[in-house]
């Protein structure tokens, strides 16, 4: 490898940065990362993420790894301030959708350890902490970075085919290329504080939202003994002193008190809600804060930066390698833009909620939920005053044409057996590639070597059968232990996208060509699409 060119360069080195590194890496590309810290950022900042990002550690061999730091979240409750519950939400019960547990809570300096080693196992990506990026430049045959080396002063250029920039909500990459912000009008300065308990305390096992109007409150069970409380700042508060160790003591005294606890971190953060104009100029594309900021309160901040990674990362492979053209990557904010601004709005519409000071609406707001049949709801339903379930894609690399609701969503994952009499979940008999998957009656009423049409893909080829396993003429034979795919399935033959989001559902062989046809079209057109 040449030591100053590289397919794809990635600014910034937190979760969303590693992330984007071991998709890339595992892929074969020629990675550099440029990250100003030297080391893990030592205290928490994200500390929860969903079941599909736990499918994005797992397709790059880093789930079971990331397991043991983890637990998985017990419920969500909205509750007066005397503790009345107003509604809540609890985790749905297995076999679930993604093969995983709904939402887990985690110690964020603990997940990025794990991102890194990942990182080391790919030999054509190389990290460099310590370097400031000072300028990016591009023509039509790639990009240049200046980067400087801060323990030296020294100054060096490197070019890629392309440039991530992951580098947070001050981004330089989205300063160099002068993308905007587009500004939701969601700013509330909340105090952040950080324990490690020293003892058992009789402490809530459900995320809680505290909805006082005279101090809104959120409590948090993170992971072993890492507990976060989050108070908003009201009139008069002071965003100096209220972090002080005498008055942070003061908030947290229904808790616990300081024989209970160590406060490791107690900061004032305002949270915003902001999106980039342009999460792409020519061979420079923003991902994470770079591109997007929302408030916490659906803890999506870190996943929304995590999805971009994914949505990348094979896009980025495809027209590395030329099997698509450049045009493929105008479908990036096409995707994800829309996905993010509609979690953007949910996390804002439930910070209303919670942040409602005035006592009076507090009070109609609390009368409204006291009444409404039936209070408990499951994290991933679609009812329910939050409507939790995430939004798909309505654009992009997907069937525009058909009308199936399953067309742009996630694809389920359940437990299979292989023909090797081992178990695995789907998304490891797939692999990081498009696939082709149909149930047993759909492949008995098909021929299978007509699935060849999908071949310029290279697509995984499964059948998941009820009890029998096997591998013949490239397709590959699993028995449905969950039955939560083939159920989804309904019979159905469904093309599947690297990054597990559907692309197209066909019922038939012809069918099936005619969507693997406008695949091809999609993936190969050198205009942008829509």
């Amino acid at each position: 490898m040449s030591d100053n060119r590289y397919d794809v360069i990635v600014v910034g080195y937190g979760p969303v940065g590693q992330i984007a590194a071991n998709l890339l890496g595992q892929a074969g590309m020629r990675v550099a990362v440029y990250e100003t810290a030297t080391g893990i950022y030592d205290l928490p900042r994200a500390v929860g993420f969903d079941a599909e990002i736990m499918r994005v550690f797992q397709s790059v061999g880093l789930a079971e790894a990331i397991l043991p730091s983890t637990t998985p979240i017990k419920g969500y409750d909205f509750v007066t301030g005397d503790g009345e519950k107003l509604f809540g939400f609890d985790p749905p019960q297995p076999p679930t959708f993604s093969g995983w547990a709904s939402n887990y809570m985690f110690y964020q300096p603990e997940l990025e350890a794990a991102l890194r080693s990942g990182v080391e196992r790919f030999s054509s990506v190389q990290v460099h902490t310590g370097h400031e990026v000072i300028d990016i430049r591009q023509n039509d045959s790639g990009v240049e970075v200046d980067v400087r080396e801060l323990s030296t002063e020294a100054e060096s250029t490197v070019s890629a085919d392309y440039v991530i920039g992951c580098d947070g909500g001050r981004s330089i990459t989205r300063k160099i290329v002068g993308t905007g912000l587009e500004d939701l009008n969601f700013n509330q300065p909340w105090l952040v504080i950080d324990v490690m308990l020293k003892r058992d305390v009789d402490l809530p096992d459900h995320a809680t939202q505290i909805c006082e109007p005279t101090r809104p409150t959120t409590f948090i069970p993170s992971r072993g003994n890492h507990r976060r409380w989050e108070f908003m700042l009201m009139p008069g508060d002071d965003p100096e002193s209220i972090s002080s160790t005498d008055r942070v003591w003061e908030l947290l005294s229904p808790w616990i008190g300081s024989g209970d606890a160590d406060v490791i971190r107690a900061v004032v953060y305002t949270f915003h809600a902001l999106i980039a104009d342009r999460w792409r100029d020519r061979r420079v594309l923003l991902a994470g804060d770079a591109a997007h900021q929302m408030p916490p309160f659906l803890g999506q901040g870190m996943c929304s930066g995590i999805r971009d990674a994914a949505n990348l990362a094979w896009k980025l492979d495809l027209v590395c390698r030329g099997s698509a053209s450049d045009a493929l990557l105008d479908t990036y904010q096409l995707e994800r833009s829309p996905h993010v601004r509609a979690i953007t709005e949910r996390a804002m519409h439930l910070g209303s909620i919670i942040q409602t000071s005035d006592p009076e609406i507090a009070k109609v707001r609390d009368e409204r939920f006291r009444s409404a049949p039936g209070r408990r709801f499951t994290i991933d339903d679609d009812t329910g005053p939050l409507k939790q379930r995430l939004p798909g894609l309505n654009a992009g690399v997907i069937d525009r044409v058909s009308d199936d609701s399953r067309v742009g969503q996630l694809f389920p994952q359940g437990l299979v057996a292989l023909p090797d009499g081992d178990e695995a979940l789907l998304d490891d008999v797939i692999g990081q590639r498009f696939a082709i998957v149909v149930a047993e009656e759909a492949a008995s009423s098909n021929p299978q070597p007509a699935f060849g049409v999908a071949s310029f893909i290279s697509p995984a080829l499964i059948t998941l059968t009820s009890s029998e396993t096997g591998a013949s003429d490239g397709w590959t034979r699993v028995a449905d232990r969950t039955g939560v795919v083939t159920e989804w399935l309904n019979g159905a033959i469904a093309v599947v996208r690297p990054d597990r989001y559907v692309y197209g559902i066909a019922s038939n062989v012809g069918e099936l060509s005619a969507l693997t046809g406008s695949l091809r079209q999609q993936l190969l057109r050198t205009e942008a699409h829509v």
